[in-house]
């Protein structure tokens, strides 16, 4: 497909062409349904509109701090009835991961107690990682001998760990230095989405530091990475990538990861990506500057109005 072809303003004749030439609907969280608390104008509505209309709707956040059942709750409270298999949340991903590839073992993670809960259900062991472990207010150095290294760990993940501390990270990397250790993380974005001027460093800051440290590459899971899709794709062998729409704010995690699985891509300017910001990385790609993979096949204000299209006579 052309550069041209590519970045177009959605209309109702697109809209529904999508709807009707697709199944698979795959929706991001933050920046497109929500900025959460506040729910975006449309957004409930047009998750119920595609399930009416007989559409398979999936929803894939590389949030992992949220179970399936957290973010199932939370779309039953704001009016949608979201069943937990359908969140592809990177904690229950992880968990998925390890089970396709027949892994027996223990783990050590970073992340919060949603990782215990998914790895745990699917009967994976975590030996550390989870909660707290600072040094001491007055530590100058560290003891290594008194640091309690598990002599038996056989995969280190590294997700969004709002504990993390120079021990968890030196314990992370030297479990890394054994080669027979496999290394995993739930995703590498490198910020949150955050409404006011606050910087919210994302999983990949800590995956940066584990990563450099260990001088190890991990296998990373989340958006724009195929193992997501292979994970929805081994769950529900029904999905068909080329009529599949992956809707999403971010580029360079949303709709990268819909280009790269081979579904259309709508890109909303309601979270990450500004109308802006996107005029110029398409000319970045027309100067092969940047990749093509980031520029969506359609663009809209937001949800609500591709609800408008859809619904309009």
């Amino acid at each position: 497909m052309a550069t041209n072809e590519l970045c177009t303003r959605l209309t109702e004749a697109h809209s529904k062409s999508l709807l009707n030439n697709h199944d698979t609907f795959l929706f991001d969280c933050d920046g497109v349904l929500w900025n959460f608390p506040e729910i975006f104008p449309g957004a409930v509505e047009l998750l119920n509109y595609l399930t009416e209309q007989g559409k398979e709707l999936f929803f894939v956040t590389n949030n992992s701090t949220k179970t399936q059942d957290d973010y199932a709750k939370r779309f039953n409270e704001i009016g949608y009835k979201a069943k937990p298999e359908q969140i592809i949340c990177t904690a229950w991903l992880t968990a998925q991961h390890l089970k396709s590839i027949n892994f027996k073992g223990r783990c050590y993670v970073l992340g919060m107690q949603s990782m215990v809960h998914e790895l745990g259900r699917e009967g994976f062991e975590i030996c550390g990682g989870i909660g707290p472990d600072p040094l001491a207010s007055d530590a100058t150095a560290v003891k290594t001998d008194k640091l309690n290294l598990d002599s038996n760990v056989d995969c280190v993940i590294s997700a969004l760990d709002l504990h993390i501390s120079y021990i968890k990270i030196l314990k992370a990397a030297t479990y890394l230095n054994r080669p027979n250790v496999l290394f995993l993380a739930t995703n590498d974005d490198a910020s949150l989405p955050q409404s006011d001027e606050v910087v919210m460093p994302g999983a990949g800051t800590i995956l940066a530091s584990v990563a450099t440290a260990s001088c190890r590459t991990p296998t990373i899971l989340g958006k724009p990475h195929a193992p997501m899709f292979d994970a929805i794709r081994l769950a529900f062998p029904e999905v068909d990538p080329k009529r599949t729409v992956m809707i999403g704010d971010r580029v360079e995690t949303d709709i990268a990861f819909g280009n790269r699985q081979g579904a259309t891509t709508l890109l909303v300017f309601s979270g990450a990506t500004s109308e802006t910001y996107l005029d110029s990385l398409k000319q970045g790609v027309e100067q092969q500057t940047k990749e093509r993979d980031l520029l969506p096949s359609y663009c809209v204000k937001d949800v609500g109005q591709f609800l408008n299209f859809l619904k309009s006579n």
